[in-house]
């Protein structure tokens, strides 16, 4: 049984599920534009999610973990970044019970990010 670890993200994660002033930064500041990368990172999330839950074939958990982890890079995203990144580790390791065992977790910071994303939209 092999250890799954992550890496400690930012302090401001636990408050914060995204860094919004990176998306001005990269997109600026127009609500429109910033509500759709916004939909559109958490609809990448969120298929992510499924994929991963979906299928014991751990090349596709790879895959759908990496692509997250760099989406969630893109965006600041820190603690999805972590996890995906774990997740990613484990299965590229062959890992199914560590991908497993990351899925609550994982799961939670998908919901944390469509929370801030609900917020913004207010």
């Amino acid at each position: 049984m092999s250890h799954v670890t992550m890496e400690k993200p930012p302090v401001n994660a636990a408050s914060q599920a995204y860094d919004r002033d990176k998306l001005v930064e990269l997109f600026g500041d127009d609500p429109a534009t910033l509500a759709e990368v916004e939909r559109e990172f958490l609809d990448t999330a969120r298929v992510a999610e499924r994929e991963i839950a979906g299928t014991d074939d751990c090349a596709v958990i790879a895959r759908a973990a990496h692509r997250l982890k760099g989406a969630s890079g893109m965006i600041g995203a820190a603690a999805l970044r972590s996890i995906a990144e774990a997740v990613e580790r484990a299965a590229k390791a062959g890992d199914l019970g560590g991908v497993r065992r990351l899925h609550d977790l994982f799961g939670r910071e998908v919901e944390h990010v469509a929370a801030q994303v609900a917020a913004n939209a207010r």
